[in-house]
């Protein structure tokens, strides 16, 4: 009987184990909210980076920052603006930036350094929409694919 009561706990504890990689994804990405807009950004190191593209099909708007060169820059600021330019988002950005927004039309900011983009996006029931703001200079030594 001792064996089995033995076993037991063996087995739960490599069950916990077993476990902590999932617990340590889920505390490299934190879901922030502004605005009543959730987002979530990162993607500095290819663990964070890994761990928010197997998010990215749960945000309709993904914004990726990168150099010419392709290296992920980290470094920047997102503004989202409705079509009449009420802000409905400003956040520090990483690399990736995901968010989700309502069907209609934006108008999508990226700030780095003294560079700025502007883009207006149409958001669509089921469809993705994509930004990539490409910087002049590299800013990260994290190469995207």
């Amino acid at each position: 009987m001792a064996l089995n009561h033995q076993l037991w706990l063996a087995i739960i504890a490599i069950s916990a184990i077993a476990a902590l990689p999932a617990w340590a994804d889920d505390n490299l990405l934190e879901v922030q909210e502004q605005g009543g807009v959730s987002y979530i950004t990162g993607g500095i190191g290819k663990e964070e980076s890994d761990a928010l593209r197997a998010t990215q099909t749960s945000y309709n708007l993904r914004i990726m920052n990168a150099d010419k060169a392709g290296h992920f820059s980290g470094d920047t600021r997102i503004i989202i603006s409705d079509l009449q330019q009420n802000v409905l988002l400003d956040a520090d950005s990483g690399p990736m930036f995901y968010t989700n927004l309502p069907k209609g039309r934006y108008i999508v900011e990226g700030y780095s350094g003294q560079q700025v983009k502007k883009q207006t996006i149409t958001i669509a029931n089921g469809k993705p929409t994509r930004v990539r703001f490409m910087w002049l200079n590299e800013m990260s030594d994290t190469k995207s694919d």
